[in-house]
Order: C-alpha cells, then structure tokens, then sequence
C-alpha cells in the first residue's frame, strides 16, 4: 500500500507540474539567420551579399613608402626630389590606403558588373588627396564610367617613383563596347576623355600661354588583343581632337587631328619561374604626346638666351607660318619580371621617350627621356610585401639648338615601400 501510495503521489505531482508548465508563456521561435555565403562563381574572396544574387568582394591594400633622390644637373632641374638644391625637397614620404568594391551578378544577358576604387594618400607636410582612380558599370561587351583607357597594355612590372616610365597608363572617363570573338580574340571601340591626354599647345616665342580650346570630341580609341595561355598581344589606336582657343581662331589657325598607334605584347615565362613575364610595347603618336608618355619635357628658346620648360606639347604655333602645327612623339617600353621563389622576386623596366616639335630655326631643343628602374621584392607571408627599387633616370637634348644652356640631367632615386594587401 506505501508504496502504491508513492507511486500515485508522484503521478499526482507531475500532473499538477504540467497543468502549470502548459499556463506559462512559450517563448517564440527565433528567427532564421541570413548567414554570409561564399560565392566561388568569380573567384576567391567573393561572397553573397545577403538576400541576393549578387556577389561582392572587399581588396584593397595599404602602403608606406620612402623615397629619396639625387639629381646632377648642367642647367634647371625638371626633377622632383633633389640633394643639390635648397629650394627642393631630397626626400619624400608617403601614406596610401586603397579600397576596392567588385560586385558581380550573372543575368539572363550576361554578367553585370560594378567595380570601384579608391585612393586616400598622405604625402609631406601633411600633403593629403583623395581620388577616385576607377569606377565603372559593366554589362556584356559594355563598359561605362571611370576606368583605365582601352589604349593602354604594358603599364610595368616593378615599382616607379617620381617619373613616370615613357607607357601609357591612364584612368578616364569612358564609354566602351567589347566583342569577344572566342579563343582570347577581342576587339574594343571607346570613346574617352580628350582631356585627360592633353599637353599644351604652344606658342615658342610666348612662354606661359596655352592656346589648347576646350574640348569639343572625346578621344575615339579602339583595341584588338588575345589573351591565350602563352600571354597576351595587343594593338590599338586612337584619334585626339587639338582644338584652338579663340585667339588663334582668330587669326586664322585652325584646329587639328592627332592620333597615336602602338602594339605590345607580354610572354609568359613558366620554364623561367611560376609568375614569369617578358614584355615589350611601341607607341608613335602625333599630336597625343600622353598616349606615348604621361610625363615628358621640351625646352624652348625666346631668345637672347632666355629658356622655358614644360611638358612636350601636343602641337605649336610656328612662329614664321603661323599655323599649328602637331608635334610628333614615339616610346619604346619593356620589362622582365622573376620569381626566384614564390616569396621572392626582382624586375627590371627601362623606356626611352623621343619627340620632334619640327620648328625650321635654333629655337627649340627636343629632349629624350631614359628611365630604367631596378625593382626586388620579398613577400614573407601572404599579403604583405617588403620591396625596393632604384629609378635611374637621363633628360637630355636630340640636338645642339641649346649648347651651353642646356646640356642634360641625370637622376638616381631610391625607394622603400612597405605594403599590405587584403
């Protein structure tokens, strides 16, 4: 009987528990957690933004850099860091961060694609920019906003510093249309930013003074290259409006057509080392000096000894005809780039500017530009790479026009860059 009693106790006892238990509150069901899915559809590093189909990936790096440079010069320096002259910095740090947004989505019409990057820079004396280097909207063959221009191909495989190597390199505004042929075979047309390729047009005799009008056509470029498993050729064109401004109009000068042609090709070298490149590119140009260089300089004569400095002009007033008339300008670019071991590697890129601003008298002096940098650099983990480079560089005269006021310069800069990449 006790213990048929127990027995009927604790039954009672878990029944009176449960009657209670059913009058509590039930909390509610947690919701379903949008977890970050990986998107391996593009590549490493790409992930689902959440509730769509779009795939987005964050890279971007930041760099510490120090560079140093000495300058011999026989007349006015066109360098930037020089030892030799109180006025001039001799050294220069620099700070930059960079941000890059690549977001992709497969649609019924092909992929869609934005990409945008950022640059945040800290120079000397809290020298600051801010600037936005690409951001475009790609759909199928199209491309449309801020991006490097079609015309360029071998933009160098070490570092440079305070002179840009005589290549192509340039972020513009454009709009684009891409057809891919199959195999790596594709042709571009584009239409870009005229004045983002602009020098001057110039007056010998009147230092100062640019007559370049505003711009009226985009630059019209157009592009046929393959991308195999060998490496990548390229050749492309394209066409520069030099428009006067309404003082030359007015005397009679009218505006002219320049264009620039140029071809490269980059060999890959895996019996060299993994990562191993040959590359090698031409460019002529009359009347667009920044399709063969983005950094050049002429020197002109006003007489009586009296010289200027500035950039090589994409044409000139002839002071004895008066018409414009286009400046012509060529480069010859290439670069080696070895891997010794994954972690460690060295390059070495050299380039050569030439121009003629085709003037009959001693008035002007065309110079030429050497520049060949040295480059090592050694990643001792993912991501981050500890590299230096030296940058030599030579201005001097083609011709006579200025012996003994201009001779030449030579330059030797050194640099450190420290660089983490995400």
């Amino acid at each position: 009987m006790k213990i048929k009693g127990v027995v009927l106790g604790v039954a009672g006892a878990f029944a009176v528990t449960g009657a209670q238990a059913a009058d509590l509150p039930v909390a509610a069901a947690p919701e379903p957690v949008d977890y970050v899915r990986v998107c391996d559809a593009f590549g490493t590093g790409f992930f689902y933004i959440p509730g769509t189909e779009t795939c987005l990936k964050i890279s971007g790096y930041l760099r510490a850099e120090y560079d140093v440079g000495i300058t011999q010069s026989d007349t006015a320096s066109f360098g930037n860091l020089q030892y030799n002259d109180k006025d001039v910095n001799g050294y220069r740090f620099r700070a930059r961060g960079n941000v890059r947004f690549d977001t992709r989505t497969n649609t019924e019409f092909g992929l869609l694609r934005t990409y945008i990057e950022t640059n945040f820079q800290m120079d000397n004396a809290n020298s600051s920019s801010v600037w936005l280097d690409k951001g475009y909207i790609q759909f199928g063959g199209l491309t449309a906003g801020q991006a490097q221009s079609m015309f360029d191909f071998f933009t160098g495989v070490g570092y440079n510093s305070i002179y840009e190597p005589a290549h192509s390199d340039t972020s513009t505004n454009l709009l684009a249309y891409t057809y891919a042929f199959g195999n790596g075979f594709s042709a571009t047309l584009s239409l870009e930013d005229a004045g983002n390729r602009e020098t001057a047009l110039v007056d010998p005799t009147a230092p100062g003074t640019n007559y370049y009008g505003g711009q009226k056509y985009p630059d019209v470029v157009a592009n046929v290259r393959v991308d195999q498993g060998w490496g990548s050729a390229q050749i492309m064109a394209a066409g520069h409006s030099v428009n006067v401004d309404t003082a030359l109009a007015s005397v009679g000068t009218g505006s002219k057509y320049g264009y620039a042609v140029g071809a490269g090709v980059t060999v890959n070298l895996p019996f060299l080392g993994a990562g191993d490149t040959f590359n090698l590119q031409g460019v002529f140009t009359q009347g667009a000096v920044k399709y063969a260089s983005p950094q050049s300089y002429a020197v002109f004569n006003t007489g009586g000894g009296s010289t200027y400095t500035t950039q090589i002009p994409d044409a000139f007033v002839n002071p004895f005809s008066g018409e414009v008339e286009l400046t012509t300008a060529w480069s010859v670019a290439a670069g080696i780039q070895h891997y010794f071991t994954p972690q460690i590697y060295a390059a070495i890129d050299a380039s050569y500017l030439g121009s003629n601003v085709d003037l009959p008298t001693a008035s002007k002096v065309d110079l030429n530009n050497y520049n060949v940098t040295g480059t090592i650099g050694y990643q001792p983990v993912a991501g981050l790479e500890f590299g230096a480079a030296l940058e030599y560089v030579n201005i001097s005269p083609s011709n006579n026009d200025l012996s003994g006021i201009l001779k030449s310069e030579n330059s030797l800069i050194g640099l450190l860059r420290i660089q983490r990449n995400f």
